[in-house]
């Protein structure tokens, strides 16, 4: 099989020189690059039978070019081909951090990410060794292929392939004679080592550990499915599992708990909010608390001690550095202590929980009307008109400036409210704070559980102001015509 590789010529984007953390989807060919793409079409040979194109404007319009020279050539718009996704960056021209994540690739790390969210090499040489086994598969060893592409996606393929550079056909185009794909078959074997290698390491962890077998299960299944999940990194991973198998978490008072909803929650330091917090859950008839306290030099505990006689409290202590992800390991150790088969209402010591008349119904009747195992909520931010008010008057939140989207893994993700409007910061807002455990859920994520099917199925009917937002932000005005005043009926 022969295979001719060409790149679009020259577009908007590059003339621009427009940096972009996202695919640039309509850049098109600048006149330059059309009379480039035109001249390399006489160092194209008589025939070519199929033509694979990356889906964007300035490679289809390429493409086109010679598709009007070859007319009986077979055209796969290939999504494949994309241009690499490099997530979140600077921006700058000449980016550090774009360049020190190649020359980890270069050095065989297939696991560091271009930015944020931006594609690694174990996922760019996946879909580019897949396209090229489905390439061999489908087309007959006498064919001439082209692949219309971008310079990056091209380099990557002639590695895969180990084309060397003494076959390259003189001119603007590079074709390949009788391309050898036994490199192809080899490299795709040392991607699946690659993965089976990281896969190993995990379930060699997670076999360590002292935990219920069903929760086991669950682990052995994460380390497998999502091994490579851009959301949920090996970094975050580790520090789940030492979460869940820290020592460091001690119970100082167990308390008796009826058998009714059993609220759980971390804190550091919120004596200024403890009594608003804990006398609105308590009036909506939550009796069973499990309070953690993580570092607090504020006197906080004592005062939740003063309310030991009115509602069920135990308390428990950790000295250790918050993670996010730690925590959700602290969190899951909780669960497995008070058991499976039990309903928890997980919340920060920042937020308050509501849901429609939640001041005239408790919540343990609202949950018997809806019957869900799982209940999810919109976190709101709530504000006040003044910098200087007390949280009495945090009554402010905003209207009409949410937006959702879909990712494939958890399902809905929600974003908006104020860090957005005013910020531009694109925080998720969703979570899951009432759960009817099992014992197999895992709390990997802040919004999210596994597997990741309980996202979907988990009814949005219920909010939680979160208090937390304002202190961050007090010197910032948030108040605008784009507000609407909370009220105790929340609508939905």
């Amino acid at each position: 099989m022969n295979i001719i590789f060409m790149r679009h010529g020259e577009a908007t984007d590059n003339v621009e020189e427009v940096l972009s953390d996202r695919e640039i989807y309509w850049s098109t060919l600048t006149d330059k690059g059309r009379k480039t793409v035109e001249e390399s079409l006489e160092f194209l040979p008589n025939k070519i039978d199929k033509i694979y194109v990356s889906p964007f404007p300035r490679t289809i319009e390429t493409a086109h070019f010679v598709y009007e020279k070859y007319p009986d050539a077979e055209v796969v718009i290939e999504e494949r081909l994309h241009e690499i996704k490099y997530g979140k960056y600077s921006g700058k021209k000449n980016n550090l951090e774009l360049d020190e994540t190649r020359l980890k690739q270069i050095a065989g790390d297939y696991f560091s990410r271009f930015g944020e969210y931006g594609e690694n090499k174990f996922e760019i040489e996946t879909r580019l060794s897949e396209f090229l086994c489905d390439v061999y598969k489908n087309n007959f060893n006498d064919n001439t292929i082209m692949i219309v592409s971008h310079g990056s996606i091209t380099s990557y393929m002639k590695r895969i392939l180990s084309i060397k550079s003494e076959h390259i056909k003189t001119g603007k185009v590079e074709e390949f004679l009788n391309v050898d794909f036994e490199p192809l078959f080899k490299y795709m074997k040392r991607l699946e080592e690659v993965k089976n290698e990281r896969i190993k390491e995990r379930l060699q962890l997670v076999e360590s550990l002292n935990i219920s077998s069903d929760l086991k299960e669950r682990l052995e299944e994460v380390s497998k499915k999502e091994f490579n999940n851009v959301s949920f990194s090996n970094e975050d991973f580790f520090n789940f599992i030492e979460g869940l198998n820290t020592n460091k978490l001690i119970c100082v008072k167990n308390s008796i708990f009826t058998e009714e909803i059993i609220l759980v929650c971390f804190y550091n330091n919120f004596v200024n909010f403890v009594e608003k917090w804990i006398n609105h859950y308590i009036d909506l008839g939550i009796k069973n608390f499990v309070l953690i306290d993580n570092n607090s030099d504020d006197g906080s505990t004592s005062l939740l001690e003063k309310y030991v006689d009115k509602v069920n409290i135990s308390f428990w202590k950790i000295d250790d550095e918050y993670n996010s992800y730690k925590m959700n390991g602290w969190r899951q150790q909780i669960l497995e202590f008070y058991g499976k088969n039990k309903d928890y209402l997980i919340v920060h010591s920042n937020e308050l929980f509501v849901y429609q008349n939640y001041k005239t119904v408790l919540l343990k009747d609202y949950l018997k009307l809806k019957k869900r195992p799982y209940i999810k909520s919109l976190v709101l931010n709530v504000y006040s008109r003044y910098s200087d008010s007390n949280l009495d008057d945090f009554k402010f939140v905003d209207k009409g400036t949410y937006r959702i989207t879909n990712d494939k893994s958890y399902g809905q993700s929600f974003y908006g409210g104020p860090e957005t409007r005013v910020l531009g910061v694109n925080s998720l807002l969703q979570k899951i704070p009432f759960i009817s455990y099992t014992g197999r859920e895992l709390l990997l994520n802040e919004h999210f559980y596994y597997p990741w099917e309980i996202n979907e199925e988990a009814e949005l009917c219920m909010y939680l102001l979160n208090y937390e937002f304002f202190e961050k932000y007090k010197n910032v005005s948030f108040y605008d015509s784009d507000i609407s005043i909370l009220t105790d009926d929340i609508a939905y």
